[in-house]
C-alpha cells in the first residue's frame, strides 16, 4: 500500500484521496464552495480532497457529477479532521518557570489546519492549556494553540505573521476561539 509522508505522521495515500476535508482557507482564494466562519470575512471553510500531497477544492462541475450532498461532505470532513488530529504531535512551548505558553503543531500535510475542526480538538489540550482555547492558523501546515484564559497569544505575533507571509499556502492572520459550534474569529495579528 502506498503511503504519503506527512511530516510527523504517515497515512495511506488511498485514504487521503477518498476522504473529504474541510480546509480553512483565505477568502481571497475564492473557492466555488465557501462557508463562513463567524466573525470574519477573510477566512472561509471549503471542501477539498488531498491528492498526491496537494489539496484541490470541490468545484461546481465536480459537485454536479457527484451523488453526495454538502452536509454529507461536512460529516465526512469532521471524521477526517479527527483522524488528522490523532496523528499530530504538538510541541509545547514553556516559559522560564516551565509554564506552558502555547502549543505548536506542524506537519507537511495540507490537511493539518483542518485538525482544529475535529470535535475532540479542545479535549486533546484540556489538561495542558485548559478547556477554552484560541488558535492561530497562519498556513495549511501550522497551528498555534493558546489557553483562552490568561493567554499571551499576542506575544507570538511575529511568529504567526512570519509563518503566514512566508508560506505558499497562507491561511489567516486571525485568532479564533474554538467553540462547540466551530471556529469564531476574535482578533487579528498585526505587525509592528
Amino acid at each position: 500500500m502506498a503511503c504519503v509522508a506527512a511530516g510527523l505522521f504517515v497515512f495511506p495515500a488511498a485514504a487521503q484521496e477518498s476522504t473529504w476535508h474541510m480546509l480553512i482557507e483565505p477568502a481571497f482564494m475564492r473557492p466555488d464552495y465557501a462557508f463562513a466562519i463567524e466573525g470574519t470575512k477573510a477566512t472561509v471553510l471549503t471542501p477539498a480532497r488531498i491528492r498526491g500531497g496537494e489539496a484541490s477544492y470541490l468545484t461546481k462541475d465536480e459537485f454536479a457529477g457527484m451523488k453526495i450532498d454538502l452536509d454529507s461532505i461536512r460529516r465526512t470532513a469532521r471524521a477526517a479532521a479527527t483522524a488528522v488530529l490523532a496523528e499530530l504531535k504538538p510541541e509545547f512551548v514553556r516559559d522560564a518557570k516551565g509554564v506552558v505558553l502555547f502549543a505548536r503543531i506542524t506537519s507537511d500535510s495540507p490537511a493539518t489546519a483542518s485538525a482544529v475542526l475535529a470535535p475532540d480538538f479542545a479535549a486533546k489540550f484540556a489538561d495542558t492549556l485548559g478547556p477554552d482555547l484560541l488558535v492561530a492558523i497562519p498556513n495549511r501546515y501550522r497551528i498555534y494553540v493558546y489557553p483562552a484564559l490568561a493567554s499571551r497569544f499576542q506575544d507570538t505575533a511575529e511568529l504567526v505573521l512570519r509563518d503566514y507571509e512566508l508560506s505558499p499556502y497562507p491561511v489567516s492572520k486571525e485568532v479564533f476561539r474554538i467553540t462547540p459550534q466551530g471556529l469564531r474569529a476574535v482578533g487579528t495579528f498585526e505587525g509592528p
